[in-house]
């Protein structure tokens, strides 16, 4: 969208320089339209990719697959609140496949992090609310507040000790009655018991 209307722009002024602004400074009014117009064509294409790089929908794409590659089928697939993160499990090899978008650099290019590792390695998964480890036998306290939901995995392998990915972050504390956190810990609570359970058979 942004690169378009950056067309539209570059279109129009093309068409003044052409035009209302052919007799301007012997023809620098037409010089500087068009060199106006490219560089708007270059600011916009730019701030569109940079757009597209932050955009979930792609993100996720990406991931998919990198996720698929090398004949990797997950049975899980699990992702952030942000689609930065990424985490799906192979069942059937054993294998796990953990995803990190890296910001930054060259705003032509998506860069990710992508660790492989083994289903044995995992040595045990947590819900965390506002970082503290919790149960499906937790009693929710309707009137108590939250500002983040994750999942964590604790892995033996030393230099990715721990995995975390955030379901919900809240910049202001929110109740636990509300419906995104209610929707956000059931869905939690199920993908950690196929986790705990994948986890189990590969012992």
């Amino acid at each position: 969208m942004i690169f378009i209307i950056g067309i539209i722009i570059a279109y129009i002024m093309g068409i003044l320089g052409f035009t209302v602004l052919v007799d301007v400074g012997d023809g620098l009014g037409t010089a500087f339209s068009i060199i106006g117009g490219m560089v708007i064509l270059f600011i916009a294409g730019r701030l569109q990719r940079q757009k597209e790089k932050n955009d979930p929908k792609i993100l996720l794409d990406k991931m998919m697959m990198l996720f698929q590659e090398d004949g990797f089928q997950a049975s899980t697939y699990i992702f952030s609140q942000n689609v930065d993160k990424g985490f799906a499990i192979d069942d059937e090899r054993k294998e796990m496949r953990f995803i990190t978008h890296q910001p930054g650099g060259s705003s032509r290019k998506f860069r990710f992090e992508v660790t492989k590792l083994s289903l044995k390695e995992l040595k045990q998964v947590d819900m965390l609310e506002d970082g503290v480890p919790i149960t499906q036998s937790t009693k929710t306290d309707n009137n108590e507040e939250i500002s983040t939901l994750e999942l964590r995995l604790t892995m033996n392998d030393k230099e990715s000790s721990t995995i975390t990915l955030t379901f919900l972050k809240f910049d202001v504390p929110v109740r636990k009655s509300t419906a995104e956190y209610l929707t956000e810990r059931e869905s939690l609570e199920e993908i950690y018991l196929e986790i705990d359970s994948i986890m189990k058979s590969a012992d």
